[in-house]
């Protein structure tokens, strides 16, 4: 097998990052082609405020307009909850549910998903049937009554209906700023002349969108950390509750706070009521949503260090003078740990590169973590399992690149401490993760070690002056 030197690992490397760079700057952005499906394209030309005539007036007085919220469910993509638009017609008794977020699994959903592409659909369908569902799989549910004018009401139902035509209905989504409750915002915004959204805009957040996004993420750690290495620095700047309202759960509270100016100069409270229609049964059957945000870099950090010493201890034991078996023993759970922790941080450097490369996925573009998980460390996993298995040269190639990593993450913290501003991607879970792991492999610690065993070596071998002169008796 080929040796891998460290000028040839330096400058994959460098090229790795370069083409990232590059590609990153002329990655067409995603969903230009998809901009007249958004939602400002779709409401700009629409006007929620005008007269009506007697039959219309009847009509709105028969319509009730409510946002319905379901809770946390079990599967990834409803962790973050749901948040749809219920039209009650008094006339015929009927409720119809406008649902945002309809996607099928079996037309291509996991390579659209990969690939940033993933088309959602706007649906129309029973609301009785609705909360049912919701109900079986133990999920909350809430209802708010949204106070709207007669003309208002009217003309959002008629733009819902127009909205579910075949050659509508279809949108691209993004994470953060097109999903089912973006669309819903956008819709009262309109509604209400903008006087949501100039309310919520100037109303600054606590927290940043990753912080947001972990506080539905942390119940589960190794989805928490691979969702944040994945971002770049664009979740982590402030933000107001407008941008905030990506989350169901924001748009249910902002829209019980607000209040707005009618047609007739009268402050009206945006909801007029609200009900729980359904609490889940158990709440231990599902972790919780944070209400506040808690960083999990110390917990990530300490667990790190253990794993390292661990490492560290497994590489002064296999250079102990134990017995030719053990030693041997020791070495190959050294070498084993070290290719298995290469391998998955290779392979998300992989996933990561990737989605930098050939995807546009935005909230990938520009990673900082690139710098420091990349898809070479794939090679350092086949230089450890060698070393495991006694090739010194193998091992030593291994300890020179855990060098490289550990200066290119001490160069990263150093530029971070320094431009702050511009390096200000919130990455130190991932950075306090892989540094020790870098740092107990890479060369100097052993080096260290050499010189300490070669000192002990030296100090047992006997001196001129220790042998006896036979000459003199």
């Amino acid at each position: 097998m080929i040796r891998i030197h460290t000028k040839l690992f330096v400058s994959g490397l460098l090229c790795c990052i370069c083409l990232t760079s590059l590609f990153a700057i002329s990655i067409k952005p995603p969903g230009n082609e998809w901009y007249e499906f958004s939602s400002e394209a779709l409401l700009t030309s629409r006007e929620f405020s005008h007269e009506l005539s007697e039959q219309e007036i009847e009509i709105a007085d028969n319509l009730i307009v409510q946002l319905a919220t379901l809770g946390k469910g079990d599967p990834l993509y409803v962790w973050f909850g749901h948040t749809a638009l219920v039209i009650t017609d008094l006339r015929s008794n009927r409720k119809v549910m406008y649902d945002y977020g309809i996607f099928s699994f079996s037309s291509g959903f996991y390579k659209s998903f990969i690939m940033g592409r993933m088309l959602y659909e706007v649906w129309a369908t029973s609301a009785e049937g609705r909360y049912e569902e919701a109900m079986q799989e133990d999920r909350d549910i809430r209802i708010m009554t949204l106070n709207l004018e007669p003309s208002v009401k009217l003309e959002l139902v008629r733009f819902l209906n127009f909205n579910i035509q075949t050659e509508y209905q279809q949108y691209l989504y993004h994470h953060y700023d097109e999903n089912c409750s973006t669309r819903i915002r956008d819709i009262i915004d309109t509604a209400v002349l903008g006087q949501f959204k100039a309310w919520a805009m100037n109303i600054p957040s606590d927290y940043t969108i990753r912080q947001d996004v972990m506080r539905h993420t942390m119940a589960s750690p190794l989805i928490d950390w691979l969702l944040n290495f994945l971002q770049n620095s664009s979740i982590d700047r402030k933000v107001s509750l407008w941008e905030r309202m990506f989350l169901p759960q924001v748009l249910e509270k902002a829209l019980l706070d607000f209040s707005y100016i009618d047609s007739e100069g009268n402050t009206v409270p945006m909801v007029s009521s609200s009900e729980v229609m359904y609490v889940q049964s158990d709440p231990s059957i599902r972790p919780e949503v944070l209400e506040s945000w808690q960083s999990p870099t110390a917990m990530w950090f300490i667990g790190a260090l253990v794993i390292s010493s661990l490492i560290g201890l497994l590489s002064f034991a296999g250079n102990r003078t134990y017995t030719k078996n053990v030693k041997r023993m020791y070495r190959i759970i050294h070498g084993v740990l070290n290719a298995s922790l290469a391998l998955v941080f290779g392979m998300c450097g992989t996933v990561l590169l990737f989605m930098m490369l050939f995807t546009t996925h935005n909230v990938t573009y520009w990673n900082e973590n690139i710098l420091i998980v990349h898809p070479l460390l794939l090679l350092c996993a086949i230089q450890s399992i060698r070393g495991a298995f006694g090739r010194e040269k193998a091992m030593s190639a291994f300890r020179r690149n855990m060098s490289v990593m550990t200066v290119l993450v001490l160069l990263l913290i150093s530029v971070k401490l320094l431009l702050p501003e511009v390096f200000l991607q919130n990455n130190w879970q991932i950075i306090l993760t892989v540094f020790p792991f870098y740092l107990v492999n890479s060369s100097l610690l052993h080096r260290l070690f050499d010189r300490e065993k070669r000192m002990v070596k030296q100090d047992r071998q006997p001196h001129a002056y220790d042998t006896a002169d036979l000459g003199d008796i």
